[in-house]
């Protein structure tokens, strides 16, 4: 056989490569910790975003809840307005056709007016 020198490893080297498989190791586990960290701290802020625009949407709904209110009492007093102008109108039209319900004596008149037709007074015949 050939003559080869017995090499002893250095403990040294031994400890140092033990001491760099655990730093690798620590900081493979702090670089994943860092990764999953990263991915919480975006899922919070997408939450917080989302948070705030709900909160400045309920602000606005509850502001236009409040302006609602005097705008539903005035519809109630102008739905009631309505209704009695149109009951008003409905009872004033009744007395006005029974006013204008015709007599037979002015029949002739009221039609001549309608049509136009002056009013001419009538004149007695000389009796015979």
């Amino acid at each position: 056989f050939g003559a080869r020198p017995h090499f002893r490893p250095n403990p040294y080297y031994e400890d140092l490569e033990r001491m760099e498989e655990a730093v690798m190791s620590i900081l493979h586990n702090l670089e994943m910790e860092n990764t999953e960290i990263h991915e919480n701290n975006h899922k919070l802020k997408k939450e917080i975003i989302f948070s705030r625009n709900l909160l400045s949407q309920l602000l606005m709904e509850n502001t236009c809840r409040k302006k609602l209110v005097p705008l539903k009492q005035e519809s109630k007093e102008v739905h009631l307005d309505c209704a009695l102008n149109q009951k008003y109108l409905v009872d004033f039209n009744k007395k006005d056709k029974d006013q204008q319900r015709p007599d037979p004596a002015s029949s002739g008149l009221r039609k001549c007016k309608r049509a136009g037709i002056g009013h001419t007074p009538v004149r007695e015949l000389p009796e015979e």
